[in-house]
């Protein structure tokens, strides 16, 4: 088990740069032996007591109206509370050690992306078995991913991130995998008009769900740059709506309902519309977008390196700051970029425990430790460096 020592202070280590690498040690160790699965995917929560996969022993009475929300589709209630951000926590691990590698040169680190990714290519191959371009929650692991029922573009979205990362390293084999995956998936959502159910009980489509565009822009991008450049033509469909997250940011008062991004949004922002504009997009609102909404987001970041969800003035702090800042680096170097850099350095070694990884936003019940967190913080250090 891995010992849990004090935080990391400045009695250990001479400086803030020497502070951080010994943090990075400290989260790789925890990332690769208590969150990655045998398959390459990282477990979105794990027990903070046995430092194992949340069992069902330890599924508290508070847990109920959250597990028949989230997880009303699966019968194994701890399997899915386990894997429910599965493939966001991967994403962004897969992405922390391809960066990693960049700048080490480390074969471990290129073998632990490989591996994340072809968690990822295990869960679309699963998919395959109800649809190609599916990619469900994989609910109770690589396993049990072909009974899941549920889907979210959160989960596609960091998981394309990471393949799109991935690419240039990629085997024949991954990267004929990847393209057709792109492809898959572009008319998975075609074919229903870029609407799909969420959780049995709403439709989640772009007009009153715009963090989806994180998805359907880079997506529509990718299939026109592999595919059939008559892809790019569905990328009309989301005009009204990136014109409204616009509008929504510079008339905060009338802002339509659904277009307050938290930090999940604003995090699915930096990560997708990166994305798109790596692979051809000229719309120059995309860039634009995710300067602002970065902004935004972190107007709640303490002295200390703390944050909150966007419009908490007060309340429980969230381990999800840590996505955001992970996407700071993915913006333009403009003349906040200094004072980006130094936000995220504070963000980083505010976090320097996995006890703070414990709250993903205030409304959750979970008492577990958020691999999503730690991840985040992975990818924004590497990314940094």
């Amino acid at each position: 088990m891995l010992p849990l020592v004090g935080r990391v202070g400045g009695a250990q280590v001479a400086g803030e740069p020497e502070r951080l690498a010994h943090l990075a040690d400290y989260f790789q160790h925890f990332a690769e032996n208590y969150l990655l699965d045998g398959d390459g995917l990282v477990r979105a929560w794990i027990s903070p007591a046995t430092l194992r996969p949340i069992s069902p022993d330890e599924l508290s009475p508070r847990y109920e109206a959250y597990l028949r929300d989230m997880c009303q589709n699966s019968p194994d209630k701890a399997g899915a509370l386990t894997y429910e951000n599965a493939l966001m926590a991967t994403g962004e691990f897969a992405m922390s050690q391809i960066e990693r590698y960049q700048r080490t040169r480390s074969e471990v680190a290129f073998a632990l992306a490989q591996k994340a990714v072809g968690g990822i290519l295990a869960v679309s191959r699963e998919g395959r078995n109800y649809m190609p371009g599916y990619l469900p929650k994989p609910w109770g692991g690589v396993a049990q991913a072909r009974y899941s029922h549920e889907i979210s573009t959160d989960q596609y979205t960091k998981a394309i991130a990471a393949l799109d990362q991935w690419l240039p390293y990629a085997s024949p084999e991954e990267r004929g995998e990847i393209l057709r995956f792109y492809l898959d998936a572009a008319d998975f959502f075609i074919a229903r008009n870029f609407r799909f159910p969420w959780r049995q009980k709403v439709i989640v489509e772009p007009h009153i769900h715009p963090h989806t565009l994180a998805l359907y822009i880079p997506l529509m991008v990718l299939a026109g740059r592999y595919g059939d450049k008559k892809y790019l033509d569905h990328l009309r469909k989301f005009e009204q709506t990136t014109k409204l997250l616009v509008e929504a940011l510079e008339h905060p008062d009338q802002r339509p309902r659904g277009f307050d991004m938290g930090l999940n949004g604003t995090s699915l922002f930096l990560e997708g519309f990166a994305v798109a504009v790596r692979n051809g997009s000229t719309d120059v609102r995309l860039p634009d977008l995710m300067r602002r909404y970065f902004d935004r987001a972190t107007q709640n970041v303490d002295a200390a390196g703390f944050g909150r969800e966007i419009g908490q003035k007060d309340g429980q702090n969230s381990s999800w700051v840590l996505r955001v800042i992970a996407g700071a680096p993915l913006l333009d170097r403009d003349s906040k970029w200094e004072q980006r850099q130094h936000l995220v350095r504070r963000v980083l070694g505010a976090h320097d425990h996995i006890d703070r990884m414990r709250i993903k936003t205030g409304a959750d019940p979970i008492d577990g430790i958020d691999a999503l967190g730690i991840a985040s913080w992975l990818l924004a250090y590497w990314r940094l460096r």
